[in-house]
């Protein structure tokens, strides 16, 4: 799969961009900096065939962003169910963007159930509900190339908070546990670097960080 790595500055979750026939962007980061990766995603793909964005969970530095690209892009936002009543309210509190200092726009979004097959035309990203991290985070994942975009629910060896609102520690176990039965090649977190070629390992490390194996 041809995932485009668009570090996040700052306070920014990173972006990934998926390439394809129907590409997909992959959060959006505070928006602080949006205009900037616009120009940025303009010289990777012809932005008038991007018409979707992916939302791993609620977080304000995954989903600040997400109005500017919708009403740029003309896209359609999509985020899981348990997710989504916050972010089209604009909740402060449930996004975090309060934590921030900051504020959202009410949004109107499509909600996901997990289960769903994401295709850009070239790679078929399955929607997999991984609560813990927040209620309604979810990863994607390219079964034939063994491609992991995480989110926030696990990072190289590590994993997302769960003292946040929504966010339960037992239920990050079990989804942990789920990306561990994929046995990923590569890791593209909400943060930090990506984990090329052993995906498997920092997936297990991350679950013995959380006390489990």
């Amino acid at each position: 799969m041809t995932i485009q790595y668009l570090p996040g500055k700052g306070y920014d979750s990173n972006i990934y961009l998926v390439t394809g026939g129907d590409p997909i962007l992959v959060d959006t980061g505070t928006g602080r900096y949006s205009q900037a990766l616009l120009g940025k995603i303009t010289s990777l793909v012809d932005i008038s065939k991007l018409r979707r964005i992916v939302l791993t969970h609620r977080h304000y530095d995954h989903v600040g962003g997400a109005a500017f690209f919708k009403s740029r892009l003309e896209a359609e936002v999509f985020i899981h169910q348990d997710d989504a009543t916050v972010v089209m309210c604009a909740d402060g509190r449930g996004t975090m963007a309060d934590a921030f200092g900051e504020r959202l726009d009410p949004m109107e979004v499509t909600s996901l159930k997990g289960g769903e097959v994401i295709s850009t035309g070239e790679h078929d990203l399955q929607v997999i509900h991984t609560p813990g991290h927040s209620a309604g985070s979810i990863c994607l994942f390219d079964e034939k190339d063994g491609d992991l975009i995480s989110g926030d629910t696990v990072f190289l060896g590590g994993v997302g908070r769960w003292d946040l609102p929504s966010g339960d520690y037992e239920a990050l176990v079990r989804s942990v546990k789920t990306l561990l039965g994929l046995a990923p090649k590569s890791i593209y977190p909400g943060h930090g670097p990506c984990g090329l070629g052993n995906g498997e390992m920092l997936i297990a490390e991350a679950l013995n960080n959380l006390g489990e194996s």
